[in-house]
């Protein structure tokens, strides 16, 4: 044997054995489902503030999963440019579980339209989890504006091109698209009116400064009781169970439109197919449960219907293709 050969192999075995050894205790496949999460926590981030209806669903989300997994979920917020910045931040993450992003209409069907300096594509960065619960919409008034039904405002509107006003907590928000639904629907032309946040813009519409806006029916619910703002209907094609004697926009005879706010689990992709699985089945399990329902009810929002991981990424795609429409007719951009 040639001089040098024998100390080459015999450095080659001690790689080809500690490869094995690597092998022998990495978990691949199955076996990392198995071993997942294996006592380590889990971080779930939650692209919004701290004390809104998304964080305070997720929390709920996070409590249960964690009892389910048998460990820690460690909710982190990092919140700004409408779930930009948590969005960049997960989809960078490692994927291998022990991320996990709070998607929904914003991130995932809006950003990608409203920005054109997306270093990434939500739907290709992140695979699809589980659904978790839905926040669906309402349209409301002021309340002494001169109009009694969602035909009144329709009429109103054509009456007077360009003089109704709408407020929304931001341009390129779910509040400000829900209303272009409805106006590219009907033709009507009307002035819209952002706001830095929801707080700011139901403000200037009890006070009268505006017209009208697309509210979450549980805060809508919560804004009519003493009559300062008027409910027109849910801006869906079914009834909330906030508002049950509201109508619904089908009710009302138009089809094509369904203003809900929609959040789901998803993980950075390329995450092993049977951690996502581990994963979708302990979420589909908690959505299914009636103590589950009860608390995101308390908060004004549903538990959204059990879907597929696959079923769940075309979803995302739909809405993503569905909003970006309505986005692009109405010329919506946050690049500045």
């Amino acid at each position: 044997m040639k001089k040098g050969l024998l100390p080459a192999l015999r450095r080659g075995a001690t790689w080809v054995g500690l490869l094995s050894a690597v092998l022998a205790i990495t978990p691949t496949g199955a076996a990392a489902a198995d071993s997942f999460p294996g006592g380590r926590p889990v971080t779930l981030v939650v692209p919004w503030p701290v004390g809104g209806v998304t964080d305070a669903a997720s929390r709920i989300l996070a409590k249960e999963l964690g009892e389910q997994l048998g460990t820690a979920i460690v909710v982190e917020n990092r919140s700004g440019a409408n779930g930009r910045v948590g969005t960049d931040y997960a989809a960078s993450a490692r994927p291998d579980g022990y991320t996990l992003f709070v998607a929904s209409a914003e991130t995932h069907a809006i950003n990608p339209h409203v920005y054109s300096s997306m270093t990434y594509e939500p739907v290709k960065a992140f695979a699809a989890v589980a659904p978790f619960a839905l926040n669906p919409f309402s349209l409301v008034s002021r309340g002494d504006l001169k109009a009694e039904s969602l035909q009144d405002i329709i009429a109103l509107a054509k009456a007077r091109p360009g003089e109704l006003t709408f407020a929304s907590w931001g341009v390129g928000s779910t509040s400000q698209i829900g209303m272009e639904m409805l106006k590219a629907r009907d033709g009507l032309q009307l002035l819209h009116v952002p706001f830095q946040g929801e707080a700011p813009a139901v403000n200037a519409l009890m006070a009268g400064q505006v017209d009208l806006m697309v509210l979450p029916a549980a805060r809508a619910k919560a804004l009519s009781a003493d009559g300062k703002i008027k409910v027109y209907s849910t801006m869906t094609s079914e009834r909330s169970f906030v508002m049950p004697d509201v109508p619904s926009l089908k009710d009302l005879g138009v089809d094509g439109i369904d203003v809900v706010n929609w959040f789901a689990i998803v993980v950075p992709a390329g995450t092993p197919d049977s951690v996502v699985q581990r994963l979708a089945t302990a979420i589909d399990a908690i959505v299914e449960s009636p103590a589950a329902r009860t608390s995101f009810r308390a908060l004004g929002v549903d538990v959204h219907p059990a879907m597929a991981p696959d079923e769940l990424q075309r979803f995302i795609q739909s809405e993503t293709e569905r909003w970006g429409e309505v986005i692009s007719n109405a010329d919506i951009s946050l690049d500045g």
